[in-house]
């Protein structure tokens, strides 16, 4: 799969909220979610691990109000994205985001995200 084909890929399933798809699909078993402004998940290795962490995120939601994914930016190895969510928290208070999110691909699947916030 070309980089072209992942980016567009990866865009159709986040925007349909597909994440679990999204792992199982275009993100090898080793990939790495880095995030350093997180207290929680700032390093984590792993496809298995990574859906754990969105599992633990997910857990703490108890609605959507917006999701905005952005049209992706193609590079020689790596794509970009503008990703923006606002959520109602199960306390009843509201999370809101408003992130690039940089993705690394190495021979057709995705070996690492960024969170940038």
């Amino acid at each position: 799969m070309t980089n072209q084909a992942i980016a567009e890929r990866l865009v159709a399933l986040l925007r349909e909220g597909k994440f679990t798809n999204v792992y199982d699909e275009l993100f090898h078993d080793d990939a790495h979610h880095i995030e350093p402004q997180s207290q929680f998940f700032s390093d984590v290795k792993g496809v298995e691990a990574i859906k754990v962490k969105d599992a633990t995120m997910s857990e703490h939601i108890t609605g959507i109000e917006s999701m905005e994914v952005g049209d992706a930016i193609v590079a020689s190895k790596h794509i970009a994205i503008h990703y923006k969510l606002k959520a109602i928290l199960k306390d009843g208070n509201f999370m809101s985001l408003d992130e690039i999110i940089i993705y690394e691909i190495n021979d057709g699947k995705i070996i690492s995200e960024q969170f940038f916030y």
